[in-house]
């Protein structure tokens, strides 16, 4: 079998446009830490192409484990988007030990339950709830009780841990299945129909209303969930700035200098800590997501 060429997948990056409050919602809500603070630097602006954010401040958050994954950067001008119906990254997976707990626990005044715990439909070894977060994004508090085969997922005894599955909110399921095929170059993706009871809520649709969905594995127990939703609005973009909400994925790549040259784009260098590898680029996805790949 080909070798996996994406993987893990290494946090998410939230535009926002009071960085401060975000943070600490993250901080006293979810029991993150603060790890680093700063403005974007000088090999940042070149690869994302964002000349408006110079000295924009950047926070890197960690969860309860350590795992430094949450960047947010402020755009104190960037548009708002609409949660679950607007194009590109539209929630984040995150793995916690006991997602009950977490429920008991979270600070409401920053994150707005819009899924109470529940076993979802794909598994009964799943258990997730989900939240819309202070800069508009969704995400999924997911507590995962033993092996789901054929999916490699992630368990934890920490109160909150990694994100281990971006959900992309796309027109069309198979381009987006294709893009990412191409730079994983293993295993093809899964495709299915399954209910998703917070987008049937959000589109008024009947509860049991099935999506076109795929799921693609890649290493460090990590996958791309591609849900397909032509109604959305597109992806929203800031001049000279990053998309609003869940502005982009960042995934370790083992084979960049390949990819920079088929995709034709130019491999910036970088010492930035939030990277394990020293070399970044910045692709467009099919619904117009980003998606930064970092080398291993």
């Amino acid at each position: 079998m080909t070798q996996r060429q994406l993987g893990p997948v290494l946090g998410a990056t939230l535009l926002c446009q009071n960085i401060d409050k975000v943070s600490k919602a993250y901080q006293n809500g979810l029991g993150y830490s603060l790890v680093s603070s700063g403005v974007i630097d000088d090999a940042q602006i070149q690869c994302w192409s964002t000349p408006n954010l110079r000295q924009n401040k950047t926070h890197i958050l960690a969860s309860s484990d350590g795992q430094a994954w949450l960047r947010l950067v402020e755009d104190k001008h960037s548009q708002t988007h609409l949660p679950l119906k607007t194009h590109g990254w539209m929630s984040l997976e995150t793995n916690v030990a006991d997602v009950d707990v977490i429920r008991n626990e979270i600070d409401t005044n920053a994150f707005t339950i819009i899924g109470e715990p529940a076993y979802l439909q794909v598994s009964d070894a799943i258990k997730a709830m989900q939240v819309i977060g202070p800069a508009n994004e969704v995400t999924y508090l997911t507590h995962i009780e033993r092996p789901v085969p054929p999916f490699e997922l992630p368990m934890t005894s920490a109160r909150t841990s990694s994100l281990f599955i971006p959900v992309l909110c796309t027109p069309s399921r198979d381009a987006s299945l294709a893009f990412y095929q191409s730079i994983n170059k293993a295993q093809e993706g899964l495709k299915f129909d399954t209910k998703i009871t917070i987008l049937n809520s959000a589109w008024n649709k009947d509860i049991e209303h099935q999506y076109q969905v795929a799921t693609l594995q890649l290493d460090g127990k990590c996958l791309f969930e591609i849900d397909q939703v032509p109604q959305a609005q597109a992806i929203i973009n800031n001049e000279g700035s990053l998309p609003s909400g869940i502005a982009m994925v960042t995934c370790v790549v083992k084979n960049i200098d390949e990819i920079a040259a088929h995709f034709k784009v130019t491999i910036t260098q970088t010492n930035n800590t939030y990277y394990p590898g020293s070399k970044i680029i910045l692709l467009k996805g099919a619904a117009g997501e980003l998606i930064e790949l970092v080398s291993a």
